[in-house]
């Protein structure tokens, strides 16, 4: 019996030793899947402009033949390493090319049936291996329409008889050190099929047209919720950057042409051609710091290109304008983009999709970002001595009764000090603490190190605080019977 245990123990220990000699297992990096792989930054040469504004360059690249291997359209083709021999890769949903509707480059001429190609899979890798011959197919593109899809811009434009017709918002896909493979691979490819709807964990994705295997292009996905209506607010706010597991999410509000992706599902032909332009290494420029923007003070949720946009109802017209620079600040930090009028992104998120692109340096992106100043340390700001709870903007706040009117002053810098129990009104718009601040630029990209040293700055007198570049507080007048300015935010009834 102790030799039996002993032989137990021993075969115990022996099992340890030898699990502590495995390495830990680790997920690779997107950067790891992607090594020793050419990617779709290739696809074009490297010469190609990107040029949106081109129409003639961008036409005759839509109208370009493309070959195309003639199989179905959700058949996966390996590449070999050689003629009839192994896959060149066999990744999870990868190393393959979709039949019917995927471009591929021909590389070399008829070896025994079977010849060297490159496409783009689903990590947006280029595989080149040999494929056979028999299944190489040329194929002319539909001569009315043609599609551009640009990763850098997340927009897609559409072009009719050789000119740009109109653009509207997207999502891309989004990879991840799990999911590489939620890429949107760029390349050429052809619409192949009307799919229809369909649920992707959870999400309804509707008029999907397939251009790719699995990916497709369709409306901005939406839930149903408990009372049958369809809700898009969680995805139609990621319109405009990458998001999706690989398809291309559509806006579904109308631009003011009539483009959305029911646009696409009713006008678009069976060969179509549907161009994606790569983003690794291309920067996104920032619009100009004076450009004018607009928005509805009396409780507005977004921001417009537009001061007369469509979207607002007529008694909040015109709206009320202010600068670009000033997006990324005070009151305008929590306003979101017009779907309508499509106004240009916040520079800190252009920014910071710089950087992961590696268009810019750290440095770069934290030039780029305009930090929220902080207040003037003798600006004043007002509250009740005998209990109040609350510091105002407003020394006759009207959320304050009328008896302990006019509110006694204090200097701001006192909120770091005897005043620092107080919280901030919610009528009338006090000036932020500074941590508030910090936080607030800790949350557009800017490093703890970089707002470490802004706030020893300002609190050693260093700098100068810019108080006018802080929005006016807006302050109640009569109850707004309009909790956003947008018409198009109503929820639509399923019968």
């Amino acid at each position: 019996m102790n030799q039996r245990l002993h032989r137990i123990v021993a075969l115990m220990l022996t099992l340890v030793s030898l699990c502590m000699l495995i390495p830990e297992a680790r997920a690779k990096t997107v950067e790891e899947w992607l090594e020793g792989f050419d990617t779709g930054e290739v696809w074009f040469g490297e010469d190609f402009a990107y040029d949106i504004t081109d129409e003639e360059a961008c036409w005759e690249l839509l109208q370009k033949p493309i070959t195309i291997l003639d199989a179905d359209q959700r058949e996966a083709i390996y590449p070999r390493v050689e003629p009839n021999g192994k896959k060149v890769n066999n990744d999870k949903l990868g190393g393959f090319i979709n039949g019917a509707s995927a471009a591929v480059h021909v590389l070399g001429e008829d070896e025994d049936g079977w010849t060297l190609i490159e496409g783009l899979d689903y990590y947006n890798r280029v595989i080149r291996g040999y494929v056979r011959t028999k299944l190489l197919k040329t194929v002319k593109p539909n001569e009315k329409y043609g599609v551009i899809i640009d990763k850098l811009t997340q927009r897609l434009y559409v072009f009719i008889d050789g000119k740009l017709w109109d653009s509207c918002l997207i999502s891309t896909g989004l990879p991840s050190d799990e999911q590489p493979y939620n890429e949107t691979a760029a390349g050429e490819y052809l619409i192949c099929s009307w799919v229809g709807d369909f649920d992707s964990e959870g999400m309804i994705c509707a008029t999907a047209l397939r251009f790719n295997g699995g990916d497709m292009i369709h409306e901005v996905p939406h839930k149903i919720n408990y009372d049958g209506s369809k809700g898009y607010a969680r995805w139609e706010a990621l319109l405009g950057q990458k998001a999706s597991h690989g398809c291309v999410r559509t806006q579904r509000i109308a631009t003011e042409k009539g483009l959305n992706a029911r646009w696409l599902w009713d006008n678009l032909k069976r060969g179509t051609k549907v161009v994606v332009w790569d983003d690794a290494g291309r920067k996104m420029p920032y619009p100009d710091d004076d450009r004018e923007l607009f928005y509805n003070p009396l409780g507005g949720s977004y921001y417009h290109a537009d001061q007369f946009c469509s979207s607002v109802r007529d008694k909040y017209l015109p709206l009320e304008g202010f600068t670009y620079a000033e997006l990324d600040s005070g009151d305008f930090l929590t306003l979101t983009p017009c779907q309508k009028c499509q106004p240009p992104r916040r520079k800190s998120l252009i920014a910071k999709e710089n950087l992961a692109r590696g268009a810019i340096t750290q440095e770069e992106y934290e030039q780029a970002l305009t930090p929220i100043p902080y207040p003037d340390k003798n600006a004043e700001q007002y509250y009740n001595p005998d209990g109040g709870k609350n510091y105002h903007g407003d020394q006759n706040c009207s959320s304050v009764k009328d008896r302990w009117l006019p509110l006694t002053a204090f200097s701001y810098s006192e909120l770091e000090g005897s005043k620092s129990a107080l919280t901030p009104c919610k009528y009338c718009n006090p000036l932020p603490k500074l941590d508030e601040i910090d936080q607030q630029n800790r949350n557009q990209g800017l490093s703890d190190e970089l707002i470490a040293s802004l706030r020893t700055a300002y609190e050693n007198g260093e700098t100068t605080a810019v108080e006018e570049s802080l929005p006016d507080p807006v302050l109640p007048t009569e109850p707004v019977d309009e909790p956003t300015d947008s018409e198009e935010e109503v929820s639509i009834i399923i019968k």
